[in-house]
């Protein structure tokens, strides 16, 4: 079980790497911020992803294809990828929308990028206490 340990604390690292983008947001003051913020982002993002695909594969092997198939896992897994798809649809949405706009500043659409980056991290948190209630109850 030590390579589950190993393989799950770098699993978590490039999760907090992907989510670090809601902790970021709120010092973005103008255009050439987010632009260039979305730009390392993006770059980032790619490595965290390959990431999350090699060690999810790696958790598998070194448990049990079994356990793939547990219900409370898969949709936890489900859950998980919701979480990533609301961040990717709604906050990196609203960031590309920002720099297409040509503004310097974009004061008003900052504004909702922030609020949305709030409700995004309040969805988040209700989703996350959800996995990992499925994860220590194993329900079904």
């Amino acid at each position: 079980m030590t390579w589950f340990y190993m393989i799950l604390g770098i699993h978590l690292l490039a999760v907090v790497i992907k989510l670090g983008v809601l902790f970021y947001i709120p010092a973005l003051k103008d255009v050439a911020q987010i632009q260039a913020f979305l730009g390392k982002y993006k770059m980032i993002d790619r490595y965290a992803n390959y990431s999350l695909w090699a060690t999810g594969l790696g958790m598998v092997a070194v448990t049990s294809l079994e356990l793939l198939f547990q219900m409370w896992l898969l949709v936890s897994m489900l859950l998980y990828t919701l979480i990533f798809y609301i961040i990717k649809r709604v906050v990196m949405g609203r960031m590309e929308k920002i720099i297409a706009s040509n503004k310097v500043y974009a004061r008003d659409e900052i504004r909702t990028l922030k609020v949305e980056n709030y409700c995004v991290i309040v969805v988040s948190v209700g989703l996350f206490l959800a996995i990992g209630g499925l994860m220590m109850t194993k329900p079904f």
